[in-house]
């Protein structure tokens, strides 16, 4: 699975060894090159999702990326936490969701239960797209990439002053290096997206595909909303 960058000098030795090639796009120049490079599936992120990305939405990047590549299959990433996301992108004609903040939010997953727990009770409000913790790690991706994270203690102290972060970044890195090594989340970043709204708890990874699978089925069924609108059955 490849992202972020210039598939075309790796793409042809992952086929050469036979393995099926994944491409995220963000952009449909992005599909364009992904689809001539020989991929095999076509991730469509939209900037709902945690993480870096760029900036379009996932509800009409998706049908876009379909229209735009018909014989690749497609799957929706960004924003999809629960049955209703994974009915919604089907039948926007994804073939399927890749899903990431909400399995973090899991037992098995391997974060600090602190980042967990603070993902149950955050909101997408909460969450903003940055290149604040990138600066602090000292690792700025290349416009037009940035992060969506949980806002805390620190991204509140320097946003919209990324230009004064930069000038005291020897002494931030050091503290977030610090806080990170700690599991101090008011410094240091927890990576969630905008769907954390749909977080109440922090179950098996199988349940959540259970729960998921189940609600998505109920709806494309034609259920009525009203009894599957939600998770929590």
């Amino acid at each position: 699975m490849l992202s972020f960058g210039d598939i075309r000098p790796h793409s042809g030795r992952i086929k050469r060894a036979g393995s099926l090639l994944i491409c995220q796009v963000q952009t449909l120049k992005q599909v364009v090159e992904a689809v001539s490079s020989g991929a095999d599936v076509l991730v469509a992120q939209g900037a709902e999702g945690g993480g870096h990305g760029i900036s379009r939405s996932t509800f009409p990047f998706v049908p876009a990326v379909v229209d735009a590549a018909p014989d690749v299959p497609v799957v929706a990433a960004g924003g999809v936490g629960d049955g209703r996301g994974l009915a919604a992108a089907l039948m926007l004609g994804a073939d399927g969701v890749l899903v990431g903040t909400r399995f973090y939010a899991s037992q098995e997953a391997a974060g600090p239960p602190a980042a967990k727990n603070r993902m149950v009770t955050a909101t997408g409000d909460r969450t903003i797209r940055s290149i604040l913790f990138d600066i602090a790690r000292r690792n700025v991706w290349p416009a037009p990439y940035s992060g969506r994270v949980l806002q805390n203690d620190f991204s509140e102290k320097w946003r919209g002053r990324e230009a004064d972060l930069l000038q005291h970044q020897e002494e931030e890195t050091a503290r977030y290096a610090t806080a990170r090594e700690a599991g101090d989340f008011d410094t240091a970043a927890i990576i969630a997206g905008e769907v954390v709204d749909l977080i109440t708890d922090i179950p098996s990874a199988a349940e959540i595909v259970q729960r998921m699978t189940t609600s998505a089925t109920r709806l494309l069924a034609g259920a009525s909303n009203k009894y599957g609108i939600s998770d929590s059955y």
